[in-house]
């Protein structure tokens, strides 16, 4: 017999047997465990040119143990997306987040989502129907956290502590503790405080996860969202010979340390998944997709603030980040009044005049365009936007309100891509796939009943 619970449905349920001139020699079950750590935004190209520049040598030295291979993001590419979709393993029709920030079309509102948004069954959810127990670290959309056959540390966006962790004795503990959830994004600024917090976080991080390790998991995921945070505000620094660079380096390095310190504290014969969920790449320009439509004649603002509020009767489309454009749809909208027979020429010419669209340097602005009713399934694929834009390569879509011109330098030095995120599994050769691929086959190494509301395969 080789290859023992490779493959196999029943392994991990039920005693094996042999046959020997003995009679039959019963093997125990083995426990398994599956451990997943995701870096937020890191693209395997970026590790690779690391790897050869002799950096990053505790997660180098590991990488040799495993396969890597490429995924390709959700869409939108952006990280409450996917984390949505790893998740619950289902993509945005099914679990309803199309980004951080939604909107109540009859009331022309907006609010940032929270765990209650996610309209699907989680990973851990799942797992507590076999019998199995979760915990659970930093991942997005986690907030507040609900109860679970588990441990929950909540990820970003987490506005208070107390309700940030389960059991509440947990939380109320990290709060005494000073956990930091994120870094502040606004103090990317003031450099110097930015990357204490990154250290700070890293720290925090390293406790909670190694204190939850001792507890009786199958399955353990821990998320480090500051790679995200260092990509969006340092990566060109990084790449180049920026100000920055040694800062942005050190903090990779100090990632890589805490992997390595978690992945040596794991049980032995413990699955190893490490994994990001969208690419990242240098911007140069930033392009807001509501001036656009101004500029169009297809959007009014009125009113003060921000949001979809502002959309002035006889609009006929607006946009939120990033490049999510919504129709004023007849029955839908408040004010709305295209007809849904209608809806597809509107779209055809929005597309046209999208992909036509150049930067001041004359470059193409958008790689892409979707319709939504041509890539989201599911019960809730009617939340999602009537078009999707991709921007082109250096760009970065953003749905603002300030009535300013559509293009401007980008204010941030990297942008998510839809390419360019890695899964690497310890001892195994995965094919590659997208993040819609990654819980069914964590499951297959958990070697559980895969849920038949699944949508991905199995990349093993």
């Amino acid at each position: 017999m080789t290859n023992w619970g490779r493959g196999s449905g029943f392994w991990g349920a039920h005693p094996i047997g042999i046959m020997t001139r003995y009679g039959v020699f019963m093997f125990q079950r083995r426990k398994k465990r599956v451990c997943v750590i995701s870096l937020d935004g890191v693209p395997g190209a970026l590790l690779r040119e690391a790897f050869r520049e002799e950096r990053l040598a505790p997660l180098r030295s590991l990488w040799q143990a495993g396969g890597a291979v490429e995924l390709t993001s959700t869409l939108p590419p952006i990280s409450s997306v996917a984390w949505a979709t790893y998740s619950t393993g289902v993509g945005p029709g099914g679990h309803g987040v199309f980004g951080f920030v939604e909107r109540n079309p009859q009331e022309m509102s907006q609010h940032i989502l929270t765990s209650r948004d996610v309209a699907a069954p989680k990973l851990w959810e799942h797992a507590a129907q076999q019998g199995k127990r979760a915990a659970v670290v930093n991942i997005p959309l986690t907030y507040p956290a609900d109860p679970l056959s588990g441990w929950l540390v909540a990820g970003f966006p987490a506005p208070e502590l107390s309700r940030a962790a389960y059991p509440p004795d947990l939380a109320s503990r990290l709060a005494q503790e000073g956990y930091l959830v994120d870094p502040d994004p606004g103090t990317a600024g003031e450099p110097p405080e930015f990357f204490s917090q990154i250290e700070r976080a890293l720290a925090t991080r390293r406790r909670v996860a190694l204190e939850l390790l001792r507890k009786p998991w199958d399955l353990f995921h821990l998320h480090i969202m500051v790679t995200d945070r260092l990509n969006h505000f340092f990566l060109s620094d990084g790449l180049t010979d920026g100000r920055w660079r040694e800062e942005f380096w050190a903090a990779y390095e100090a990632v890589a340390e805490l992997v390595a310190e978690v992945v040596a504290a794991l049980p032995p014969g413990t699955e190893l998944v490490l994994m990001s969920d969208h690419g990242f790449a240098p911007l140069r320009w930033e392009l807001d997709l509501n001036a656009f439509l101004r500029e169009l004649g297809w959007l009014e603002l009125s009113g003060e603030g921000e949001g979809p509020a502002r959309v002035a009767p006889g609009s006929t489309a607006y946009s939120l980040t990033p490049g999510r454009i919504y129709l004023l749809m007849q029955g839908r909208e408040r004010d709305g009044w295209i007809e849904p027979g209608r809806a597809r020429d509107y779209l055809e010419r929005l597309s046209e005049a999208l992909l036509s669209l150049s930067t001041p340097e004359g470059e193409p602005a958008i790689q892409r365009v979707f319709l939504g009713r041509d890539i989201y399934r599911g019960p809730k694929a009617e939340l999602g936007p009537d078009l999707l834009a991709l921007p082109a390569s250096g760009v970065e879509l953003r749905g603002g309100w300030s009535g300013e011109g559509p293009f401007r330098p980008a204010r941030r030095q990297g942008g998510h891509t839809l390419t360019g995120a890695f899964l690497w599994i310890r001892g195994e050769r995965p094919r590659a796939g997208e993040v819609l691929d990654v819980p069914a086959t964590v499951w297959a190494l958990l070697g559980l009943p895969r849920p038949p509301e699944f949508e991905g395969k199995v990349l093993i």
